[in-house]
């Protein structure tokens, strides 16, 4: 039987999706920030796009932005 203590509460896994949201977003400027040689755009432009569009803006990092020398 399944007790009540061991299942989360909505509002405990409302409270992580956010922050689920937040890790790999703040990771990516973090990465921009460190290591300024980028493709394409200027590091600036890459942190608006990391902040504004979440995950495909992450996605666009990884894959476009990031300078290959790394």
């Amino acid at each position: 039987m399944v007790t009540a203590a061991l299942s989360p509460s909505p509002g405990t896994i409302a409270a992580l999706v956010p922050l689920l949201a937040l890790v790999p977003a703040v990771t990516c400027m973090v990465d921009i920030s460190r290591h300024p040689d980028t493709r394409r755009w200027p590091p600036q432009t890459w942190m608006v796009i990391c902040l504004l569009g979440n995950v495909f803006g992450l996605v666009a990092y990884l894959l476009y932005g990031r300078s290959p020398r790394r």
